[in-house]
């Protein structure tokens, strides 16, 4: 599966904690985390690479996005590009 990458505003809290706040799409389309579903889970993907993984509601529906640590890069998951846009 290709990566989708995009833009994320992210708040870090004192302990460390990361929640992300807005998401920008490349159309530019912007979007409001209503919120995170628990904390990040950390997986191996089929391609090799360990993301964390974070569930979060956005326009009222479930998101998957994705944060490489190593890149420093956030992508979104199957969930919003199965379900087609968020409006």
């Amino acid at each position: 599966m290709e990566r989708t990458y995009i833009t994320v505003v992210a708040e870090v809290t004192p302990d460390g904690d990361l929640f992300p706040l807005t998401l920008r799409l490349d159309d530019g389309s912007e979007f409001t985390v209503d919120r995170r579903l628990g904390p990040p889970r950390r997986d191996l993907a089929k391609d090799g690479t360990s993301d964390w993984r974070f569930a979060c509601l956005v326009n009222g529906r479930p998101v998957t996005l994705l944060y490489d640590a190593d890149s420093h890069r956030w992508s979104i998951g199957s969930p919003l590009l199965q379900g087609g846009p968020i409006r």
